[in-house]
């Protein structure tokens, strides 16, 4: 066989190609379960973060930790338009959920919605974890904010996915910059919803309003900035039905 003719040089080519995507495809159907595994116990480490259950960066055993989830968060679907409960824990009652609703009306595509509870040692309501997640500049964000129980204060947030530019808007992610929404405040003096704001700069530390709803805004990073606090406050919104309950 002439191994330098074009005819060759095709079929080799072609075969090298078929042989590698079908390695790949197999790679990739074996793996998705492990994946998926994998995309789940980083989003439990990130809820327990928001909710003040773990460090970041703790060392202890994945089971250890998965076992702590298990433990002290719970998972229940609220339904946004009057803040009750439904019964189930999963997404995909989530996802049957609204599916039913939206053929009532189309509205409500998404009014079911899933949230955590963290719990004490003892058993006591500790955190409120609610998913945040919206447009920064070149991605969508996604990450969870925990109160504490009074439903006000706030005791963490952590993100997990988003595509910002390293050093910029990816710095959403830095502990120094999460720190900072520890202790903020989602309500005024008159009990309204105002949430927290990144603020362009740094906070005026002698405006009393702004220590209490307002964090250091992302250097170079205006447009991720502006866009967390959008969609933190469109989330906050979404619940406020059910936070307000008692």
């Amino acid at each position: 066989m002439n191994t330098k003719s074009n005819s060759y040089v095709m079929v080799f080519t072609i075969g090298l190609c078929v042989t590698v995507s079908s390695v790949l495809a197999v790679l990739a159907t074996e793996l998705k379960e492990t994946q998926l595994a994998a995309a789940e116990f980083d989003r439990q480490k990130n809820v327990m973060m928001a909710a003040g259950l773990i460090e970041r960066g703790d060392s202890r055993p994945r089971p250890e930790l998965e076992a702590l989830y298990k433990k002290r968060v719970k998972s229940i679907i609220v339904d946004t338009r009057d803040g009750s409960l439904a019964e189930g824990d999963s997404k995909e009652q989530v996802v049957a959920l609204n599916a039913k609703a939206s053929e009532a009306d189309p509205k409500d595509a998404n009014a079911f919605r899933m949230i955590e509870t963290g719990f004490t040692e003892d058993g006591r309501l500790d955190a409120i974890i609610l998913p945040v997640s919206g447009k920064g500049l070149w991605s969508t964000l996604y990450g969870y904010l925990a109160l504490d129980a009074d439903k006000n204060h706030v005791k963490g947030i952590q993100f997990y996915k988003h595509g910002e530019t390293p050093g910029l808007g990816g710095e959403i992610e830095n502990p120094e910059w999460t720190a900072m929404w520890k202790g903020k405040e989602i309500l005024n003096d008159k009990g309204e919803l105002v949430s927290v704001t990144v603020k362009k700069g740094k906070v005026n530390e002698s405006i009393p309003s702004e220590v209490k709803h307002y964090v250091d805004g992302l250097a170079g990073a205006t447009i991720t900035s502006n866009g967390v606090s959008k969609f933190v406050l469109r989330d906050l919104q979404a619940f406020s039905t059910y936070l307000q309950k008692k």
